[in-house]
């Protein structure tokens, strides 16, 4: 996969054209600010990144349910009951 600079879009825009598949980097930050992929890709990607959201959304409805039956069982003893 190629990187382009996050300059080097904003100087030529139609750079972004003629990519397929990229990683876009801040290089003064040395960090990754996101990934480009191509429409045309977008039937193989679109059903991947749903099922990794509702995977991440199910992760964290568990964690906060987990949360509160926590709140309530340190509830219950504080109670005395």
């Amino acid at each position: 996969m190629l990187s382009y600079g996050i300059t080097e879009i904003q100087s030529k825009p139609s750079l972004i054209k003629s990519m397929d598949i990229g990683k876009i980097v801040d290089k003064r930050a040395h960090t990754t600010l996101g990934y480009f992929i191509s429409a045309k890709y977008e039937s193989y990607v679109r059903p991947l990144i749903e099922k990794i959201d509702r995977e991440e959304k199910l992760n964290k409805l568990k964690r906060l349910s987990q949360h509160q039956d926590l709140e309530f069982a340190e509830l219950g003893v504080d109670d005395g009951l």
